[in-house]
């Protein structure tokens, strides 16, 4: 079997991580690619859920052993994706689903056309600023300003990729309800 790599974009806040774990638990036959990264765990986290958290030293290490299939450094941290857990899943998965960042999306849709690139939509600047008020209570005012200029170019590119999927305040069952329909049309 070969099964079929989703990866899922868009904003800090847009629910990427949120839609995947309703995936998972709606789409028989399939997994999640875990990021590997430099960044620290946040309470809220699980090592080996959330992410794979290892040093910057271990990083570089897994970088000249030609380990990630795609890296990207974000907000000073690194973050990458392992070519062999990839080729392990889609042997075993119907679908792997990934949330990459949108410069490690580019990458891997140059390297790998059969990936499918999901924007997630959260319908404004404004819902991006709001929940990231809420969420993000640990970063500077000069922080949140880089985040939002990435966030607002996030969203000038959200055409740029395979689906848009519109997941405005109120509307998160059809944003899964969309996703499904269009893993069944691939």
């Amino acid at each position: 079997m070969k099964g079929k790599f989703i990866i899922i974009v868009g904003p800090s806040t847009s629910g990427k991580t949120e839609l995947v774990k309703a995936l998972l638990k709606k789409v028989s036959n399939s997994a999640r690619l875990i990021s590997v990264t430099t960044r620290t765990r946040r309470p809220e986290e699980k090592d080996g859920v959330d992410y794979v958290f290892i040093s910057r030293g271990e990083f570089e290490k897994r970088i000249k052993d030609s380990e990630f299939f795609e890296y990207a450094e974000v907000y000073g941290n690194l973050y990458g994706s392992s070519r062999k857990v990839l080729d392990s899943f889609l042997r075993h998965n119907a679908y792997v689903f990934a949330i990459i960042d949108i410069q490690g999306a580019r990458t891997i849709k140059f390297q790998m056309p059969e990936a499918y690139v999901i924007f997630l939509h959260p319908g404004s600047i404004e819902v991006v600023h709001e929940r990231m008020q809420k969420i993000r209570t640990d970063i500077s005012a000069e922080q949140m300003k880089k985040r939002m200029e990435t966030a607002r170019h996030e969203l000038s590119l959200a055409e740029t990729f395979d689906a848009v999927v519109d997941n405005r305040r109120g509307h998160f069952d059809q944003a899964i309800e969309s996703v499904i329909k269009i893993l069944e049309a691939l």
